[in-house]
């Protein structure tokens, strides 16, 4: 495969305005070890490239090419949807799912104070400690949303 500068591997890092995914290994690096002052055209020396540029590469791939590969879901990220998911068929925010553009975080241990989710901790407008929902996860990077119905946790939040 040919790299072509219209690859669109520029993607800044993630930014408190929005997120960025590094959802896929890079094909051209991930499994080679890279000579020390050498970065990667494909993904910048990140080890991971975005679904824009997955989607670029696929269409420029030769036989022969390396394939794609999902990377790892970060450590910050729930195992799996909570029972109470928002994400969930059923769930309170069914109709207005939170937005895919920024984090959405998992309310599990979060005290509730007025009615509201309160993280006790926040550090650049982000809740410490907080997991990062899986269903959001799942809207973010294309996965399936969860199937399973909404089950209130009985928490104070949802409905008993």
């Amino acid at each position: 495969m040919t790299f072509i500068c219209g690859v669109p591997s520029a993607e800044l890092p993630p930014s408190s305005n929005s997120v960025v995914i590094l959802r896929w290994l890079c094909p051209l690096c991930s499994d080679q070890d890279q000579m020390p002052g050498e970065e990667c055209g494909l993904c910048l020396g990140r080890g991971a490239i975005t679904q824009d540029t997955a989607d670029t590469w696929l269409t420029m791939a030769e036989p022969g090419d390396p394939p794609l590969r999902p990377a790892p879901v970060p450590p910050a990220v729930m195992r799996s949807p909570c029972r109470d998911c928002a994400f969930r068929p059923g769930a309170p925010e069914e109709d207005e799912q939170p937005p895919v553009e920024r984090p959405f975080y998992c309310h599990h241990g979060m005290p509730v104070v007025n009615g509201a989710y309160a993280p006790t901790a926040w550090a650049d407008g982000k809740p410490l400690g907080a997991m990062v929902c899986r269903g959001w996860w799942a809207a973010a990077t294309g996965e399936p949303l969860p199937a399973e119905a909404y089950r209130p946790a009985n928490d104070g939040w949802g409905r008993p």
